[in-house]
């Protein structure tokens, strides 16, 4: 710090601040699947909540020339975890947006039928063969490895969901129809 700012202090914090971010990740995850995360249930929007966190990514797809459709049924709430559930809801659409390709087509869809609440995130994207969906949601796993370079990430994002939704007594499931998409579904009791 003495000698002013240069090159290799930048990449000195740099990379001090993704080995911060991992750090935090895992322990989060760790947290989650001991069950001892101590987590404040309480009755929040739902509704709400998902409209807040699609406006976030809005500009982001489009500055990306990426289409973003939302499908929010309004007035849903839900008994949980408020924070967690952001948090899910940002990892999906980051995700969605991350690795869909310039062009493509991104869509949120939340939606409370008899007893469930269910949250789809869909995006079109290069390449998802149907035998990367059962890895998904494993730690580090990330299905384009000459990828990860140019979009970040740790491969944890979508392990963090999945025990967010189990936390929450749901179920998360990734799919395919023509291995050029990917949709993400979490169905939570209601």
């Amino acid at each position: 710090m003495d000698y002013g700012e240069n090159e290799w202090l930048k990449d000195i914090q740099a990379q001090t601040k993704r080995l911060s971010e991992l750090t935090n990740s895992l322990i989060l995850l760790s947290r989650m699947e001991e069950e001892q995360v101590q987590t404040q249930v309480i009755d929040f929007p739902l509704s709400d909540i998902a409209e807040e966190t699609v406006e976030t990514f809005k500009s982001l797809a489009k500055t990306q020339n990426k289409t973003l459709k939302v499908d929010i049924q309004p007035m849903i709430s839900m008994r949980g975890d408020e924070k967690a559930i952001r948090q899910l809801m940002t990892i999906l659409l980051d995700n969605a947006v991350k690795y869909s390709q310039t062009g493509g087509e991104i869509s949120v869809l939340l939606e409370s039928e008899k007893n469930i609440i269910k949250l789809c995130v869909y995006n079109t994207t290069d390449y998802m063969p149907k035998e990367y969906l059962s890895h998904l949601f494993d730690r580090f796993y990330r299905t384009d490895q000459s990828r990860n370079s140019q979009t970040g990430g740790y491969g944890l994002g979508l392990s963090i969901a999945l025990a967010i939704v189990q936390a929450h007594k749901g179920k998360i499931t990734a799919t395919t129809k023509d291995e050029k998409s990917l949709q993400i579904t979490a169905v939570f009791p209601k």
